[in-house]
């Protein structure tokens, strides 16, 4: 689990590029870069689950990190995560992309950690639900992403009550895009 929240946690790295890129008006570069790293989780994906062969050598090397229903040919959450911050950064406007991904990728990947450690459990029950819910309100009030803060802390509720439902295919396609998607309706409704 820490080996595969930690690679989860290092995809803040990728948004802090986009953000970068993004204060100097260039979404054209960010857009190549994620559907670059779409293209490639696709194209792995694919590989993985029509050639034995790479299947193996993908199991061999990825197989600490995957999920068992990952391991029989699910499509990795890591997968999921790109897939879905590309659809967000090519649809939505910038703001609400970085804040519903800062969601997505700090709070969903610290909060099994903080779980684990406070509660010495390893499942998304109701001590996950509360742990991430706290920590995404913790970020609605430290994070000034131009958002309202009531756009915020709804969103916090909202994708708080998401990765608890945990809806298939994966939460980490529903913590980004519909994150975005509800960060984008709050705010027309409150702004």
């Amino acid at each position: 689990m820490l080996l595969r929240k930690g690679i989860h946690l290092s995809t803040i790295i990728l948004l802090f590029l986009l953000k970068h890129l993004h204060n100097y008006g260039d979404k054209k570069a960010g857009l190549i870069l994620m559907l670059s790293l779409s293209a490639i989780a696709i194209l792995l994906e694919i590989i993985r689950n029509k050639i034995p062969r790479l299947k193996n050598l993908f199991l061999k090397i990825f197989s600490p990190l995957l999920k068992e229903e990952e391991k029989a040919g699910k499509i990795t959450g890591a997968s999921f995560l790109i897939i879905s911050m590309t659809l967000s950064y090519a649809i939505f406007d910038f703001k609400y992309f970085y804040y519903a991904s800062l969601i997505a990728i700090l709070v969903d990947g610290l909060t099994p950690l903080i779980t684990f450690l406070i509660f010495r459990k390893n499942n998304k029950d109701h001590h996950h639900l509360i742990t991430f819910l706290i920590s995404a309100i913790i970020v609605a009030f430290i994070v000034n992403s131009g958002l309202p803060l009531i756009v915020k802390l709804i969103t916090s509720i909202l994708i708080s009550l998401i990765e608890y439902i945990n809806p298939p295919p994966d939460d980490n396609f529903y913590a980004e895009f519909f994150g975005t998607f509800i960060i984008y309706l709050l705010a027309k409704l409150f702004s």
